[in-house]
């Protein structure tokens, strides 16, 4: 897959993911926007700088892709860095404590653009996780701003 190829992807995925027309609302359902900016309100979020130094000092932090396989791959890797690991949405509740093993373990947590991880971040919150961010600019403001990426 060609550069320009996966920048039309990413931005078709980002544009689908981001389209409310395609859900109907229903009376009396929150709906998942509504989740998403309740739970942005109870996490803290750091920017592109600020993940670049804690990854550069803080190799106990983990650092949470919660991205599918195939969205990593479609989009042009990750972000590269030891501390990363791939647990997708659906698993981390099942899977993070096999990364983050205290419950003050630094985690950062990223996708593809931030649509996800404030819902990702809060769930770790309500697990008992105390340090918890979200890099909200996700993989595509990571890309953009020229940081290192893992193929």
């Amino acid at each position: 897959m060609t550069m320009k190829q996966s920048l039309a992807l990413s931005s078709l995925l980002l544009a689908s993911l981001t389209t409310s027309t395609l859900y109907a609302k229903v009376p009396g359902i929150t709906t998942g926007e509504q989740l998403q900016a309740s739970a942005e309100k109870r996490t803290k979020i750091i920017s592109t700088a600020e993940l670049k130094k804690a990854l550069d000092e803080d190799l106990d932090m983990v650092l949470i892709d919660v991205r599918l396989p195939s969205e990593i791959k479609a989009m042009g890797g990750a972000i590269k860095a030891p501390q990363n690991r791939n647990i997708p949405r659906g698993w981390l509740e099942y899977r993070v404590t096999s990364a983050a093993l205290s419950k003050d373990t630094p985690i950062v947590v990223y996708c593809g653009a931030g649509i996800r991880t404030p819902l990702a971040a809060d769930t770790l919150q309500k697990m008992g996780y105390t340090n918890v961010k979200n890099y909200s600019a996700g993989f595509l403001g990571w890309r953009d701003a020229g940081m290192p990426i893992a193929k």
